[in-house]
């Protein structure tokens, strides 16, 4: 089943011992590969967003808007932070209008 990743924009993740933060966004590759999950867990563990790899994922349950990962809530707390993601410097600065 196709999903827009506007629609997953959101989407709770639950590790396997609980909530661990909700989808923030996405990160591709040249190939429009999905790789990671942009997870923020400001709620559990204080403002981190954190890198989630797509190949933990178990269930996308789309009705209930929440993802299911194989992870555990420690494991995603000592993710990649997406500051040290190798992310174009220029898709990482907010717009900057002239006038």
């Amino acid at each position: 089943m196709l999903h827009k990743t506007s629609y997953m924009s959101g989407f709770h993740v639950l590790a396997t011992d609980g909530e661990i933060g909700h989808v923030d966004d996405f990160l591709v590759d040249e190939n429009w590969n999905i790789r990671y999950l942009v997870v923020d867990t400001s709620n559990w563990i204080g403002g981190k967003s954190v890198l989630i790899s797509t190949g933990t994922l178990e269930k996308i349950d789309s009705p209930n808007q929440k993802i299911r990962v194989k992870m555990t809530r420690d494991a995603i707390e000592h993710s990649p932070s997406v500051d040290t993601a190798n992310i174009e410097l220029i898709e990482t600065l907010p717009p900057v209008v002239i006038m």
